[in-house]
Protein backbone atom coordinates (compact mmCIF):
# COMPACT_ATOMS: atom_id res chain seq x y z
CA UNK A 1 0.00 0.00 0.00
CA UNK A 2 1.17 3.84 -0.83
CA UNK A 3 0.14 5.88 2.02
CA UNK A 4 2.62 8.69 3.54
CA UNK A 5 1.85 11.01 6.29
CA UNK A 6 -0.67 13.48 5.59
CA UNK A 7 0.68 16.65 5.95
CA UNK A 8 4.15 17.42 5.48
CA UNK A 9 5.96 20.12 7.07
CA UNK A 10 6.45 22.39 4.00
CA UNK A 11 5.08 25.88 2.84
CA UNK A 12 4.00 24.46 -0.05
CA UNK A 13 0.33 24.48 -0.98
CA UNK A 14 0.21 20.97 -1.84
CA UNK A 15 2.29 19.82 1.20
CA UNK A 16 -0.86 20.25 3.35
CA UNK A 17 -2.98 18.03 1.57
CA UNK A 18 -3.49 14.66 3.19
CA UNK A 19 -1.04 12.11 1.26
CA UNK A 20 -0.78 8.33 1.29
CA UNK A 21 1.12 5.62 2.71
CA UNK A 22 3.97 3.17 0.92
CA UNK A 23 3.82 -0.35 1.72
CA UNK A 24 7.34 -2.73 0.36
CA UNK A 25 8.36 -5.43 -2.15
CA UNK A 26 9.67 -9.20 -0.94
CA UNK A 27 6.45 -9.69 1.43
CA UNK A 28 5.09 -12.42 3.42
CA UNK A 29 1.41 -11.98 2.61
CA UNK A 30 -0.85 -14.59 4.03
CA UNK A 31 -4.03 -16.27 1.96
CA UNK A 32 -6.24 -14.79 4.13
CA UNK A 33 -4.82 -11.46 4.00
CA UNK A 34 -4.99 -11.79 -0.05
CA UNK A 35 -8.63 -12.83 0.08
CA UNK A 36 -9.57 -10.21 2.49
CA UNK A 37 -8.56 -7.71 0.40
CA UNK A 38 -10.22 -9.15 -2.74
CA UNK A 39 -13.02 -9.11 -1.10
CA UNK A 40 -13.04 -5.12 -0.27
CA UNK A 41 -12.04 -5.05 -4.04
CA UNK A 42 -15.00 -6.96 -5.39
CA UNK A 43 -17.17 -5.02 -3.13
CA UNK A 44 -15.50 -1.28 -4.24
CA UNK A 45 -14.31 -2.01 -8.00
CA UNK A 46 -17.75 -2.48 -10.13
CA UNK A 47 -19.31 1.21 -8.51
CA UNK A 48 -18.52 3.89 -11.22
CA UNK A 49 -19.02 6.16 -8.60
CA UNK A 50 -18.46 6.67 -4.89
CA UNK A 51 -18.66 8.93 -2.11
CA UNK A 52 -17.19 8.66 1.31
CA UNK A 53 -16.35 10.55 4.52
CA UNK A 54 -12.89 9.75 6.30
CA UNK A 55 -13.06 11.20 9.34
CA UNK A 56 -8.98 11.26 10.50
CA UNK A 57 -6.85 12.42 13.49
CA UNK A 58 -3.27 13.09 13.41
CA UNK A 59 -0.66 13.20 16.15
CA UNK A 60 0.89 16.33 15.95
CA UNK A 61 4.52 15.47 14.79
CA UNK A 62 2.77 14.57 11.42
CA UNK A 63 0.58 17.65 10.90
CA UNK A 64 1.46 21.45 10.63
CA UNK A 65 -1.44 22.58 11.46
CA UNK A 66 -3.91 21.69 14.19
CA UNK A 67 -7.62 22.12 12.28
CA UNK A 68 -5.81 20.07 9.39
CA UNK A 69 -4.62 17.35 11.65
CA UNK A 70 -8.12 15.97 12.81
CA UNK A 71 -12.20 16.35 11.12
CA UNK A 72 -13.53 15.27 7.86
CA UNK A 73 -12.29 14.36 4.34
CA UNK A 74 -15.74 14.75 2.26
CA UNK A 75 -14.24 12.08 -0.81
CA UNK A 76 -16.03 11.47 -4.19
CA UNK A 77 -14.65 9.69 -6.89
CA UNK A 78 -15.95 8.90 -10.41
CA UNK A 79 -14.13 6.16 -12.47
CA UNK A 80 -11.93 5.85 -14.03
CA UNK A 81 -9.61 8.55 -13.22
CA UNK A 82 -11.54 11.59 -11.18
CA UNK A 83 -11.13 12.78 -7.80
CA UNK A 84 -12.54 15.69 -5.72
CA UNK A 85 -12.07 15.92 -2.06
CA UNK A 86 -13.11 18.71 0.63
CA UNK A 87 -11.12 19.13 3.94
CA UNK A 88 -13.23 21.70 6.22
CA UNK A 89 -11.03 23.37 8.64
CA UNK A 90 -12.79 26.93 8.92
CA UNK A 91 -9.72 29.33 7.57
CA UNK A 92 -7.94 26.66 6.29
CA UNK A 93 -10.15 25.04 4.65
CA UNK A 94 -8.59 23.10 1.43
CA UNK A 95 -10.24 21.10 -2.03
CA UNK A 96 -8.53 19.19 -4.13
CA UNK A 97 -10.20 18.48 -7.85
CA UNK A 98 -8.94 16.44 -10.15
CA UNK A 99 -10.75 15.80 -13.87
CA UNK A 100 -8.05 13.52 -15.52
CA UNK A 101 -5.89 16.06 -16.88
CA UNK A 102 -5.72 19.09 -14.87
CA UNK A 103 -4.97 19.10 -10.78
CA UNK A 104 -6.44 21.94 -9.07
CA UNK A 105 -6.17 22.74 -5.40
CA UNK A 106 -7.84 25.81 -3.60
CA UNK A 107 -7.63 27.33 -0.48
CA UNK A 108 -10.98 29.17 -0.50
CA UNK A 109 -10.87 30.96 3.08
CA UNK A 110 -7.43 32.28 2.37
CA UNK A 111 -7.80 33.51 -1.47
CA UNK A 112 -5.22 31.29 -2.85
CA UNK A 113 -4.54 28.17 -5.49
CA UNK A 114 -2.51 26.06 -7.30
CA UNK A 115 -3.36 24.92 -10.92
CA UNK A 116 -1.13 22.07 -13.06
CA UNK A 117 -1.45 19.58 -16.05
CA UNK A 118 -1.42 15.90 -14.79
CA UNK A 119 -2.86 13.52 -16.96
CA UNK A 120 -4.02 9.99 -15.80
CA UNK A 121 -6.14 7.19 -16.76
CA UNK A 122 -6.92 5.42 -13.51
CA UNK A 123 -7.04 6.98 -9.88
CA UNK A 124 -3.49 5.16 -8.86
CA UNK A 125 -2.07 6.43 -12.06
CA UNK A 126 -3.27 9.92 -10.70
CA UNK A 127 -1.88 9.33 -6.98
CA UNK A 128 1.66 8.11 -8.42
CA UNK A 129 2.11 11.03 -10.88
CA UNK A 130 0.98 13.23 -7.72
CA UNK A 131 3.32 11.53 -5.77
CA UNK A 132 6.44 11.78 -7.95
CA UNK A 133 5.65 15.15 -9.16
CA UNK A 134 4.92 16.85 -5.58
CA UNK A 135 5.33 15.07 -3.14
CA UNK A 136 1.76 13.96 -1.93
CA UNK A 137 -1.20 11.80 -2.98
CA UNK A 138 -4.71 11.89 -3.10
CA UNK A 139 -6.46 10.57 0.15
CA UNK A 140 -7.05 6.70 0.48
CA UNK A 141 -6.08 6.35 -2.75
CA UNK A 142 -5.73 2.99 -2.37
CA UNK A 143 -8.88 1.98 -1.26
CA UNK A 144 -10.55 3.44 -4.51
CA UNK A 145 -8.38 2.35 -7.09
CA UNK A 146 -9.25 -0.15 -10.18
CA UNK A 147 -6.66 -2.60 -8.07
CA UNK A 148 -6.76 -2.65 -4.15
CA UNK A 149 -4.91 -5.96 -3.41
CA UNK A 150 -2.24 -4.52 -5.79
CA UNK A 151 -1.87 -1.21 -4.40
CA UNK A 152 -2.35 -2.42 -0.44
CA UNK A 153 0.70 -4.82 -0.79
CA UNK A 154 3.16 -2.94 -2.64
CA UNK A 155 6.13 -2.89 -0.94
CA UNK A 156 5.04 -4.75 2.15
CA UNK A 157 7.14 -7.18 3.89
CA UNK A 158 3.96 -9.30 5.60
CA UNK A 159 0.45 -9.06 5.80
CA UNK A 160 -1.76 -11.33 7.62
CA UNK A 161 -5.73 -11.36 9.20
CA UNK A 162 -5.26 -10.48 12.85
CA UNK A 163 -8.78 -11.69 13.83
CA UNK A 164 -12.44 -9.72 14.26
CA UNK A 165 -12.93 -6.58 15.96
CA UNK A 166 -15.40 -3.85 16.99
CA UNK A 167 -15.54 -0.44 14.96
CA UNK A 168 -17.90 1.23 17.06
CA UNK A 169 -20.98 -1.16 16.09
CA UNK A 170 -19.41 -2.58 13.32
CA UNK A 171 -18.15 -6.41 13.74
CA UNK A 172 -14.70 -6.03 11.53
CA UNK A 173 -11.66 -8.25 10.66
CA UNK A 174 -8.36 -6.34 10.86
CA UNK A 175 -5.84 -6.78 7.89
CA UNK A 176 -1.95 -5.68 9.79
CA UNK A 177 0.05 -4.55 6.86
CA UNK A 178 3.96 -4.53 8.02
CA UNK A 179 6.96 -2.65 6.15
CA UNK A 180 10.27 -0.78 7.44
CA UNK A 181 9.10 2.18 9.32
CA UNK A 182 6.06 1.50 9.11
CA UNK A 183 2.64 -0.60 9.86
CA UNK A 184 -1.02 -0.49 8.46
CA UNK A 185 -4.08 -1.46 10.22
CA UNK A 186 -7.19 -1.87 8.09
CA UNK A 187 -10.75 -2.60 9.78
CA UNK A 188 -13.39 -4.45 7.12
CA UNK A 189 -17.11 -4.68 7.95
CA UNK A 190 -17.69 -8.67 7.95
CA UNK A 191 -21.36 -7.57 7.00
CA UNK A 192 -20.85 -5.61 4.10
CA UNK A 193 -17.16 -5.77 3.57
CA UNK A 194 -16.04 -1.82 3.72
CA UNK A 195 -13.65 -0.41 5.02
CA UNK A 196 -14.44 0.79 8.34
CA UNK A 197 -10.96 2.40 9.82
CA UNK A 198 -7.42 2.35 8.77
CA UNK A 199 -4.38 2.88 11.11
CA UNK A 200 -0.89 3.97 9.89
CA UNK A 201 1.68 4.05 12.69
CA UNK A 202 5.07 5.90 11.85
CA UNK A 203 7.26 2.72 13.50
CA UNK A 204 10.18 4.72 11.87
CA UNK A 205 10.00 7.54 13.67
CA UNK A 206 11.11 7.29 17.46
CA UNK A 207 7.91 8.24 19.07
CA UNK A 208 6.12 6.29 16.56
CA UNK A 209 2.64 9.05 16.23
CA UNK A 210 -0.21 7.44 13.83
CA UNK A 211 -2.55 8.69 11.44
CA UNK A 212 -6.08 7.19 12.27
CA UNK A 213 -8.71 7.12 10.08
CA UNK A 214 -12.92 6.62 10.00
CA UNK A 215 -14.89 5.43 7.24
CA UNK A 216 -18.54 6.40 6.98
CA UNK A 217 -20.97 7.48 4.33
CA UNK A 218 -20.19 5.39 1.39
CA UNK A 219 -22.33 5.68 -1.42
CA UNK A 220 -21.97 4.09 -4.36
CA UNK A 221 -23.71 5.00 -8.27
CA UNK A 222 -25.70 8.44 -6.41
CA UNK A 223 -25.99 11.01 -7.75
CA UNK A 224 -22.88 13.42 -8.09
CA UNK A 225 -22.06 16.99 -8.96
CA UNK A 226 -19.76 16.22 -12.23
CA UNK A 227 -18.98 19.94 -11.88
CA UNK A 228 -16.61 19.32 -8.51
CA UNK A 229 -13.71 17.70 -10.70
CA UNK A 230 -12.95 20.44 -12.79
CA UNK A 231 -13.50 23.23 -10.24
CA UNK A 232 -11.56 25.77 -10.25
CA UNK A 233 -10.34 29.07 -7.30
CA UNK A 234 -12.51 32.21 -7.58
CA UNK A 235 -11.40 34.94 -9.98
CA UNK A 236 -9.78 36.73 -6.71
CA UNK A 237 -7.36 34.11 -5.53
CA UNK A 238 -4.00 34.12 -6.41
CA UNK A 239 -2.14 31.36 -8.27
CA UNK A 240 0.82 29.91 -6.08
CA UNK A 241 3.31 27.17 -7.63
CA UNK A 242 3.21 23.38 -6.25
CA UNK A 243 6.44 23.02 -4.84
CA UNK A 244 7.53 19.57 -4.11
CA UNK A 245 7.12 19.04 -0.20
CA UNK A 246 9.76 15.96 0.34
Amino acid sequence: MKIIPFIQRSTSLAAVFITAFVISAKADISPEAIALAKTVSAKLAPAKTIQLTASHKVDPELSASAKLGKGALNITVKRPNQCYVLQPAGAETRELAYDGKTLSLIQPELKLHSLEALKANTIEQFADAMDERFGFRPPVAELLSSDLPGQLFVNATSASVTGKEWVGWTRCERLHIEQDGLSGDLWVSVKDKLPRRLLLTFTGIKSQPKWDIRFTNWKFDSAIDESLFGKRAAADSQLTPMLKSR
